[in-house]
């Protein structure tokens, strides 16, 4: 199983490892409710769950319960038609009204499949935990944090495929990508540790369409001055910076030569090394600590085990969206 946080921190779900979060991988369905879930392979249904605030869908049960609903109670129903079957689950807790759903086509009913996804659906609305409002933004901060970790294990695949192509400047772009990652995430672990504290700056590790991000020469700044990085790390980092620069945006137009790609490619890959291993020592002085996204508190592994792997795996195949690029992640 893994977990599944409401994109606001609201509540959180487990969810099978096999199965897929859909919202946003489906063009043009926005990350808001109702949330839909599917296995990744051969799915036969959906389910979906949604969460209002109680006073907004239930009033009267905000006004029995003021302090918030302490006990998660199902009510199923079915609403069918000549196409679908729509299981209704009905529940409220602490401050949210909540609804699942799961929905196959009316030739199914009664088969043995839905039967068994059904039992999963159960389990998943039996794991429901509801966040206190302190603790929301953290929680989503943390599926941020999780996101971001997904993709950059993704950015792997592209580089593995670019070295083996000998497609450089994918190489040099990939590269760059993941010492900018394994920078800012730096950042975060030393702030973290600096003020000894669970906050994430999440600002380094997110970046929504409409928002102004931090820029690559800030990032080197920001990591020398908490001394993620050494001055003669950070001038490294400059000069390839210019660099990248040359071969990106000025290939055509500089004098730069297509065989000098292999030569700053491999540059790039040694500086990769260099800031993922500045990285390393900072996650393992975090995990003596108690607070921090590697503390102690979240149990977060550094060696992790088959099941952490198909969870990260889950996450990689979520950021690529692309068939030839999947993980197994089904339970053996």
């Amino acid at each position: 199983m893994k977990h599944w946080t409401e994109p606001k921190g609201i509540f959180l779900i487990q969810i099978p490892t096999e199965w897929q979060y859909r919202n946003p991988a489906v063009e043009g369905v926005e990350e808001s409710s109702p949330f839909s879930f599917e296995p990744y392979e051969n799915a036969i249904g959906c389910f979906q769950i949604s969460c209002y605030p109680l006073e907004e869908l239930a009033p009267q049960i905000a006004e029995d319960y003021p302090n918030g609903v302490p006990r998660l109670e199902w009510r199923h129903s079915r609403v069918d038609d000549s196409e679908f079957c729509v299981h209704m689950f009905f529940g409220a807790l602490a401050d949210q009204a909540l609804i699942g759903k799961y929905i196959h086509d009316a030739d199914l009913d009664n088969d043995k499949r839905i039967e068994r996804e059904l039992r999963v659906v159960k389990n998943i609305l039996a794991s429901v935990v509801v966040v206190p409002p302190s603790d929301r933004k953290l929680a989503s901060d943390m599926n941020k944090f999780d996101r971001f970790e997904g993709a950059l294990a993704a950015s792997y695949d592209l580089l593995n495929n670019a070295i083996e192509s000998e497609s450089f400047i994918e190489v040099i772009a990939v590269a760059t990508n993941q010492i900018d990652a394994f920078l800012r995430l730096s950042i975060v672990i030393a702030i973290q540790l600096q003020d000894e504290t669970d906050e994430i700056k999440i600002k380094y590790l997110y970046q929504g369409d409409n928002e102004r991000g931090i820029m690559e020469r800030k990032i080197f700044e920001n990591a020398l001055k908490y001394n993620v990085i050494t001055e003669e790390i950070y001038e490294e980092l400059a000069s390839l910076y210019k660099l990248r620069n040359r071969v990106i945006h000025r290939y055509i137009i500089s004098d730069i030569k297509t065989r000098d790609l292999p030569h700053i490619a491999v540059k790039y890959l040694e500086a990769v090394e260099k800031v993922r291993l500045a990285l390393r020592d900072l996650e393992n002085k975090q995990t003596k600590c108690h607070f921090g996204v590697y503390g102690k508190k979240f149990g977060k592994v550094l060696a992790p085990d088959e099941k952490t792997i198909k969870r990260l795996y889950a996450n990689v195949n979520d950021k690529h969206l692309i068939d030839k690029l999947t993980r197994n992640v089904a339970d053996n």
